[in-house]
C-alpha cells in the first residue's frame, strides 16, 4: 500500500548524534556517576533538546510531554541487569521502556490518591442522562486531558484494594488490592510503547551490533546487551535525544494512557450505586444463565483491559472490568445516549405485530461515559434456536437500515443463543458518503441500500486473499489479505522487520451449534424472512416514527459518530510513521501523515477534516468525527468543528433522489440538492417515507446476492442437477426469442437508472475463489457490456426500443473510461487487452453493439479502445483468452474483421508474435489455458498468419488434450512448463479485478444468496467436466472451432470421443455460458459436430422447458440472479438467441461477429 512504500524506506540508519548523550563504550566508571537530569539532555546553546519533536513553530515553554520525558529518563537506573531467558515479539524492549511505564504509573497513583483525599469534600455526582437538545457546542464537557481529573470527589468507597507489590508506586496512599489493576496497566503501557519504538530500537540495534559495541558470544547475549546499554540512564537519554519524536510519541502515550485510566476509576467509583440498578451487571462467574446481579454493585475491582477498541480523545478506550466476585463490565469513554434511545426503539419494534423481540445491550448513559453489561457468547441449543437467531438477525438488519447504520462488522454484534446483540451503535443516521454522489446508479443504488450497515458479507481484498469483516460472514479465525509489520528473530541481534500476514482470531459473532460454528448460507431463507417481517413492521407503523414527539426524534441532540475514511488507513498510517527516519524531527513525520491530504491514501469522505486527523494522529488516536441526528454540524474529537451547520432541507423528498430499480414506479421530482447537507434525522425521516414493497423486494435481491459469498459451494464449477431433460423435440426459434426476451426483461427490471446512464449491481469472482457485490464495472465477463452485448442482440431481432435504450445507456460512461485510461499508460498491464477480463473484450463489445444497433458513435468508440487493448498486451503478463494477450489477439482479429482499422490487425501480429514465443501452460482449459491458446493462435494462422502460427497452435492443442487426460486420470503430464505462465490465470484474475474495480476505471471516467439448502451434488471433474471456461467441453469448442485443428487425426479422434461423452451428461445445474447449458450447447450445436445435433436439440429443450419453468438459473452459487455475461442472465439470454439464431447473432464465448441489423433505422426514441 501506498503509505507503506512510502514510510518503509529500511531498518538500518545511524546512531543518534555523539553530542546528544554519553555514546555506548564510555568508561562504565564514567556511567555510574550521578549527574543532574538537564545534563544528559544538553544540545546547541539556546536549542532545547525536544525542539525537533515539535511542528508549527516553537512554543513558549517545554512542552508537557518533554517535561514527562525527562523526569521518566532521570528515573531511570544507571545499570540495569537484563534476565538471561528469551524474550519473544517484542518484550525484549520491556527493560528499555520501563522508566517511561513506571513514571506513568506513579503519576497514575498520585492521581488517584489525590481524588481519594478530595473524597472528604463531598460525594462525587455523575453526568446527567440527558433526553433532551443539548445547548451550547458540539461538545457540552469537553474532553479532561492532563492534571487532575475534574469529574468530582470519589463516592461509593474505594474502588480498588491491596497493597501495591512492586515499583514506585508502592508507596502511597492507595488502599490494598491496586496491585493487580496497576500491573494490567503497566502490561498493556509497556507493549503499546514497545510497538511505537521497535522499528527505532532495532534500528539501533544494528548499528550497535555493526559497530562492534555489544558484547556476548551468541545473538540472544548481544541483544540482552543491547537491551541493557539502552536501559540504563545515560543509554536512555540518548535514545531520547537523538529522537525526540519517539521522546514525544511514548511520553504522549504514557500522558493518556494514565489520564485515561484514572478517568475511568474515578468515575467508577462515583457510579457504583447506580450500576446494579441499570442492569449492566450482566455476567457473573459462575451463573448458570448469566442473569443479572442483585441490587449490591460490583466487588473488587481486580483486573482492567483497556484498548478493547480503537483510541479516541486523548488515548481513551473501551475498557472491561473484571470484579473479584466474578462480575464484568464495559466501560465506554463517549456518550451512549444514542444507544439508549436505540434500546427504547428495539423494544418498540419488538412489539409490532409480526417483528421479532430483539435483546438488546443493556447501558447506563452518564452524559459524556457510560457503562455498559458484558454480553458473553453462548451457544445455540438446537437448529431452530439458530433460525430464530438469523430470523432476528434480519430484522435488526431492517432496522439498521432505516436508521441509516453503517460500519457494523464482526466485532460489534455477540451472537448469545438465538439472540444477537449488537453492542455498538455509534454509528447511526451516517451521512452519504463514497458513491452516494457517484454518477454510476449502481454504486449510488449499492451504498444507499442494506449493504452499508456492515451486517451483510464484504469482503477486505488484498493481492492474494480476501477476508469478510462483516457481522454476519465474518468473524472466521484467518489470515489478512494485507500484509502487516511483523518481527523475525525476536531477542536476538538479528532481530528485523518482515511483512507478513496478519491473523484475525475467531469472533463472537456467529452462533455455534455442537460447537460449530453456523454456515450463514445456510439460513438465507430466515435471514431474509426476518428481514421482510422487520421492513414491513417499519413501513406499517412509520407514522409513530416520523414527526416532532416520533420515536426518531429521540435522537435529535445525541452524538452519533461519522467515518469518513476506513479505520485500518489511520491505524496502519499510525503505525507505519514510527519509521526511525522520521523520529528524529517532527517536520519529517509531519510529511508522512500530510499524505491524507494526497489521493495516495484516498479522498475522505468528508472534505476538510485532513488537519483534525494530522492532530489527533500526533495524540496517538484514531481519528473521530461526530454530528447530532438533529443538525449538520460537525466536530472532531478534539473538540473543535470541523464543519458549520447546513441548510435544513429536510422538506425534499431525498428519496427521489436516489436510483431506483426500473421496475419502480416513477416519483416526483425533487428539488435539486445534496443529500449530504441533510441532517441525519432529515435523512432517515425521508428513507423510512419512501419504504414500500418495491424497495423492500430489492433490498431482498441484495441481500440474498451478499450472501453468496458465505455459501461453501466452490465458486466456478460445473454442478449436475436435478432437472428432466426434455422430450426430443427442437424448440422453436420463436419460442426460444419469448423465453430470451423474459430474461431481457428481467435484466431491464433489475437495472438502475439515472441521467441518462444504466447500470447494475452485479457478483465480481475474484481470483476465482470469492465472490463480491459490487456495481458491474466495464469487462465482458462480468461487468455492463456483457448486458449491453445481450440487449443489442435482443434490439436488433425484436426491434425493441427498450432493449436498444438499455444497451446504449450500459456504454454511457465508456467514453469517459476510453478517455481516463489514454492517460494512465501504466495501469494498462494489470487490466490487460483479455477477451473477458480485459480491454480487448470491450472492443469486441463496443464493435458488436455499434453494428447490431447502427450506432455509429459507439461504433467509434472502438478506435481508442482497440489502441488501449493493443498498448495493454504489449505490458501484460497473461497469455490466456479471458485476461490475457490470447484474448486481445482474437478480440483485435474480431474488431478488424468488422471494421476494417488496420491498428487492429496490426495489434493481432503483434499478439500472435508474443503467444508464439511463449512457454505453453500448464493449465488445459479454454478460457486461461493452452486450449485457448491454441484457438487463438489457429484463428490468427487462418486470417493470414504463418505456418510458425499455425503449427504453434496445434502444438497448444495437442498439450491441452494431454493435460485434460491426465488431469481426468490424476496423472502429471511429462514437460509440463513450470509456472511460466502461471501469469496466465493471474492475469486473468488480476484483470477481472481491476476492469471490475469502480475506484480503478469507474472513478477514472468519472464514474463509470445462498441456498436455502447447499446444493448436494458433487462438482464434476473440471478436466472431463463439461465447463467452456476450464473443462473438456472448452477444449473440445476449441478444437471444432479451428479448421487446422479438424485436419488433425489426433485432435479430431480426441474430439469425436469427448462430444460423444459430453452429449450424454445429464442436465447441469445452471444455465450459464461459463460451466453451465449454455456454454455446453455452444459445443454441441457447433457446424463441426453434426453428431451431436440430437443432443443438442434435446438439450435445448431442457433449457428453454427449465427457463420457463424455474426461471433462468445463474452460474453463481444458489443460482442467485446476476446480470453478467458468462455467469449471468446476460449469458443465459445470448444462449437462447444462439440457440434460436445461430447464423445471425455471433458467438460471444467465440467472439464472432453478428450478421443481424437494426430492423428500423433509430430508435433512440420511443
Amino acid at each position: 500500500m501506498a503509505e507503506k512504500d512510502l514510510i518503509d524506506r529500511g531498518t538500518s540508519r545511524r546512531l543518534a548524534p555523539a553530542a546528544a548523550a554519553v555514546a555506548y563504550g564510555d568508561d562504565p566508571a564514567a556511567s555510574a556517576v550521578s549527574s543532574p537530569a538537564t545534563a544528559l539532555f544538553e544540545r546547541a546553546a539556546g536549542e532545547p533538546w525536544w525542539l525537533p519533536g515539535v511542528v508549527g513553530g516553537r512554543p513558549s515553554g517545554e512542552p508537557r510531554w518533554a517535561v514527562f520525558a525527562r523526569e521518566a529518563v532521570a528515573s531511570a537506573p544507571h545499570d540495569v541487569v537484563v534476565a538471561d531467558r528469551a524474550y519473544p515479539g517484542l518484550s525484549g524492549f520491556g527493560p528499555v521502556l520501563a522508566p517511561f511505564v513506571e513514571a506513568a504509573a506513579e503519576r497514575l497513583r498520585r492521581t488517584l490518591a489525590e481524588e481519594a483525599l478530595a473524597e472528604e469534600d463531598g460525594p462525587a455526582v455523575g453526568g446527567p442522562v440527558v433526553d433532551g437538545p443539548v445547548a451550547g457546542g458540539p461538545v457540552a464537557n469537553g474532553p479532561v486531558v492532563g492534571g487532575p481529573l475534574a469529574n468530582g470527589p470519589v463516592a461509593g468507597g474505594p474502588v480498588v484494594d491491596g497493597p501495591v507489590a512492586d515499583g514506585p508506586v508502592a508507596d502511597g496512599p492507595l488502599p490494598d488490592g491496586s496491585s493487580t489493576v496497576l500491573g494490567d496497566f503497566r502490561r498493556q503501557l509497556t507493549r503499546r510503547l514497545c510497538r511505537i519504538a521497535a522499528r527505532t530500537l532495532v534500528t539501533e540495534l544494528h548499528e550497535a551490533r555493526r559497530l562492534g559495541r555489544l558484547s556476548g558470544a551468541g545473538t540472544e547475549e548481544r541483544f540482552r546487551d543491547f537491551v541493557r546499554l539502552t536501559a540504563r540512564r545515560d543509554g536512555l537519554a540518548e535514545l531520547v535525544t537523538g529522537y525526540p519524536v519517539l521522546a514525544r510519541l511514548l511520553a504522549t502515550a504514557c500522558l493518556n494512557a494514565g489520564d485515561a485510566f484514572a478517568e475511568m476509576v474515578v468515575r467508577l467509583a462515583a457510579d457504583r450505586h447506580l450500576l446494579a440498578p441499570a442492569g449492566v451487571l450482566g455476567h457473573r462467574a459462575g451463573s448458570p444463565d448469566g442473569a443479572l446481579g442483585g441490587s449490591a454493585g460490583p466487588g473488587v475491582l481486580t483486573g482492567v483491559e483497556a484498548g478493547a477498541g480503537d483510541s479516541h480523545r486523548g488515548g481513551r478506550s473501551v475498557m472491561l472490568l473484571r470484579f473479584a466476585d466474578g462480575t464484568r463490565l464495559v466501560y465506554k469513554p463517549r456518550p451512549l445516549a444514542a444507544h439508549r434511545h436505540f434500546n427504547t426503539l428495539a423494544e418498540w419494534f419488538g412489539s409490532l405485530p409480526g417483528a421479532p423481540a430483539l435483546r438488546v445491550l443493556r447501558v447506563l448513559d452518564r452524559g459524556e461515559y457510560g457503562w455498559a453489561e458484558f454480553v458473553e457468547e453462548r451457544p445455540c441449543a438446537s437448529v431452530t434456536e439458530t433460525r430464530r437467531f438469523y430470523r432476528r438477525q434480519g430484522a435488526l438488519l431492517a432496522l439498521l437500515h432505516a436508521l441509516d447504520g453503517t460500519d457494523l462488522h464482526h466485532e460489534n454484534l455477540i451472537a448469545c443463543g438465538p439472540h444477537p446483540v449488537l453492542v455498538d451503535v455509534e454509528t447511526l443516521f451516517h451521512p452519504p458518503l463514497g458513491p452516494a454522489g457517484s454518477a454510476d446508479p449502481a454504486a449510488r443504488a449499492l451504498h444507499d441500500s442494506v449493504h452499508r450497515v456492515g451486517l451483510l458479507p464484504q469482503l477486505l481484498v488484498g493481492d492474494t486473499s480476501a477476508l469478510d469483516m462483516s457481522a454476519i460472514g465474518g468473524g472466521r479465525a484467518a489470515s489478512s489479505p494485507i500484509e502487516t509489520a511483523d518481527w523475525a528473530d525476536p531477542g536476538t541481534d538479528r532481530m528485523r522487520l518482515v511483512r507478513r500476514a496478519g491473523r484475525f482470531t475467531e469472533s463472537a459473532n456467529r452462533p455455534r451449534l455442537g460447537g460449530v460454528a453456523a454456515d450463514p448460507s445456510a439460513y438465507t431463507d430466515a435471514l431474509c424472512d426476518g428481514f421482510r417481517a422487520g421492513y414491513n413492521a417499519i413501513s406499517e407503523h412509520r407514522n409513530e416514527l416520523l414527526g416532532e414527539g416520533g420515536l426518531l426524534w429521540l435522537f435529535g441532540a445525541d452524538e452519533v459518530r461519522v467515518v469518513p475514511r476506513p479505520t485500518w488507513t489511520y491505524t496502519t498510517l499510525l503505525d507505519e510513521s514510527t519509521h526511525p527516519d522520521l523520529m528524529r524531527d517532527a517536520a519529517e513525520r509531519q510529511q508522512v501523515l500530510s499524505l491524507l491530504r494526497t489521493p495516495l491514501l484516498g479522498v475522505p469522505a468528508l472534505p476538510g477534516v485532513e488537519d483534525e486527523e494530522i492532530a489527533e494522529l500526533w495524540s496517538g488516536d484514531v481519528p473521530v468525527f461526530c454530528t447530532r441526528p438533529g443538525g449538520t454540524e460537525l466536530w472532531s474529537g478534539t473538540g473543535r468543528t470541523v464543519a458549520g451547520p447546513a441548510p435544513d432541507l429536510s422538506s425534499h423528498d431525498t428519496a427521489s433522489a436516489r436510483p431506483r430499480p426500473a421496475s419502480a414506479r416513477p416519483r416526483p421530482a425533487a428539488a435539486p440538492h445534496d443529500p449530504a447537507l441533510l441532517s441525519g434525522l432529515a435523512r432517515v425521516e425521508a428513507k423510512v417515507r419512501a419504504m414500500d414493497t418495491v424497495d423492500r423486494q430489492d433490498q431482498e435481491r441484495i441481500i440474498r446476492a451478499a450472501m453468496v459469498s458465505t455459501s461453501p459451494e466452490p465458486p466456478h464449477r460445473a454442478v449436475p442437477g436435478g432437472r428432466a431433460p426434455s422430450a426430443a423435440t427442437a424448440p422453436e426459434p420463436e419460442q426460444l426469442l419469448s423465453a430470451a426476451r423474459s430474461v431481457g426483461d428481467q435484466l431491464v427490471s433489475l437495472a438502475y437508472r439515472h441521467e441518462g446512464r444504466t447500470n447494475w449491481i452485479g457478483l465480481e469472482l475474484l481470483g476465482e475463489r470469492y465472490w463480491r457485490l459490487t456495481p458491474m464495472a466495464a469487462d465482458l465477463a462480468g461487468g455492463y457490456t456483457g448486458p449491453a452485448l445481450f440487449l443489442a442482440q435482443l434490439a436488433a431481432l425484436t426491434g425493441a426500443a427498450r432493449y436498444a435504450e438499455g444497451a446504449r445507456e450500459a456504454l454511457a460512461p465508456v467514453p469517459g473510461l476510453l478517455d481516463a485510461l489514454h492517460g494512465r499508460a501504466d495501469e494498462l498491464g494489470p487490466l490487460g487487452s483479455g477477451a473477458f477480463a480485459g480491454l480487448g473484450g470491450i472492443a469486441y463489445a463496443l464493435t458488436e453493439v455499434g453494428t447490431l444497433l447502427g450506432d455509429r458513435e459507439i461504433l467509434e468508440l472502438a478506435g481508442p479502445a482497440v489502441r488501449l487493448s493493443c498498448a495493454a498486451s504489449m505490458a501484460e503478463d497473461g497469455y490466456g483468452v479471458r485476461g490475457g494477450v490470447a484474448g486481445g489477439l482474437v478480440s483485435l482479429l474480431a474488431v478488424y474483421r468488422a471494421t476494417g482499422r488496420p491498428e487492429a490487425w496490426r495489434g493481432a501480429e503483434r499478439c500472435a508474435e508474443r503467444i508464439a514465443a511463449a512457454p505453453l501452460p500448464d493449465s488445459a482449459g479454454f478460457a486461461d489455458g493452452a486450449a485457448g491458446i491454441g484457438w487463438a493462435l489457429l484463428r490468427f494462422a487462418g486470417a493470414g498468419g504463418d505456418v510458425r502460427h499455425r503449427n504453434a497452435g496445434l502444438r497448444a492443442l495437442r498439450r491441452a488434450t494431454a493435460l485434460a487426460e491426465a488431469g481426468a486420470a490424476g496423472r502429471n503430464v511429462p514437460g509440463a512448463a513450470g509456472g511460466v505462465l502461471g501469469g496466465a490465470t493471474a492475469g486473468a484474475a488480476g484483470g477481472t479485478t481491476a476492469l471490475a474495480n469502480p475506484g480503478a476505471l469507474a472513478g477514472a471516467a468519472g464514474e463509470a444468496a445462498a441456498p436455502t439448502e447447499a446444493a448436494a451434488a458433487k462438482p464434476m471433474d473440471p478436466a472431463a467436466g463439461p465447463a467452456w471456461c476450464d473443462g473438456a467441453a472448452g477444449i473440445a469448442l476449441a478444437i471444432a472451432d479451428s479448421h487446422d485443428a479438424l485436419a488433425d487425426p489426433e485432435l479430431t479422434g480426441w474430439l469425436a470421443a469427448r462430444s460423444g461423452e459430453l452429449a450424454d451428461i445429464g442436465p447441469l445445474a445452471d444455465d450459464s455460458l461459463c460451466h453451465g447449458e449454455s456454454g455446453l450447447l455452444e459445443l454441441l450445436g457447433h457446424r463441426a459436430l453434426p453428431a451431436a445435433r440430437p443432443a443438442w436439440v434435446r438439450r435445448a429443450g431442457t433449457l428453454l422447458a427449465a427457463a420457463d419453468r424455474a426461471g433462468p438459473q445463474c452460474g453463481t452459487p444458489g443460482r442467485v440472479p446476476h446480470p453478467g455475461l458468462l455467469t449471468g442472465l446476460s449469458g443465459i439470454g445470448h444462449g437462447l438467441l444462439r440457440a434460436g439464431f445461430p447464423d445471425r447473432i455471433g458467438s460471444a464465448l467465440l467472439l464472432r461477429p453478428s450478421r443481424a441489423p437494426l430492423p428500423t433505422p433509430d430508435h433512440r426514441s420511443r
